[in-house]
């Protein structure tokens, strides 16, 4: 996907007022408990299947293809957060987390679900194909129906993506949850924007 393509113009202004900030991060002992792996003047990390490269200067990619920038901004808000240990064992809805403001249900609900259900449907098998191709842990079939997998999205952020194919009564649903703990790590906003990534992702897999 072309560069432009990946960057609407907000985006790409965030990450550029954001940027400046990298110089207050530790890219020693707080970046290798955040799971990053230090290098001389920085630290690297796996997102998604992109490696990057943080430094003072910036966000870039360690394999010269084109990067979001809500990814590099994500990035930038996870290496410089305060949270400790995790991934949390228990998995909320973002309107679970600190942050939730009324009204905001039913609409984060639909965003974040609907690029997955465009892409999948009810089709369980492809939803499991593009979990495995991403990185997700396939876990087993739920007796109520649905199929979850389980990401570990960031060293210590874990998200679950799950699909409930549809049936005479109910139309197809899918959810995306936070450990317990992702929101000592990332605020709100961050973590909304971090489930609309992995949904778009999956979805982009399965076209």
């Amino acid at each position: 996907m072309k560069e432009e393509a990946l960057n609407p113009p907000g985006y790409e202004k965030n990450y550029k007022l954001l940027r400046p900030r990298l110089k207050e991060a530790d890219f020693g002992a707080r970046a290798l408990e955040l799971g990053f792996s230090p290098v001389p003047g920085g630290a690297t990390i796996d997102f998604l299947g992109q490696g990057y490269l943080l430094d003072p200067e910036g966000v870039r990619s360690l394999d010269q293809r084109p990067t979001a920038a809500i990814n590099r901004s994500l990035l930038i808000h996870y290496i410089l957060s305060k949270g400790q240990g995790g991934p949390g064992q228990k998995f909320l809805s973002l309107w679970q987390t600190p942050g939730f403001l009324r009204g905001q249900h039913r609409v984060g609900a639909d965003l974040l679900a609907k690029p997955i259900l465009e892409a999948f449907g009810s089709d369980l098998a492809a939803f499991d194909a593009a979990s495995q191709i991403l990185g997700g842990q396939c876990l087993e079939p739920e007796p109520d129906g649905w199929r979850r997998s389980l990401f570990r999205v960031l060293p210590r952020i874990s998200l679950m993506v799950g699909l409930s194919p549809a049936d005479e009564e109910f139309e197809a649903e899918a959810r995306i949850l936070c450990d317990d703990l992702a929101p000592s790590y990332l605020d709100f906003e961050c973590l909304a924007f971090l489930m609309s990534v992995l949904g778009r992702a999956l979805g982009q897999v399965a076209s």
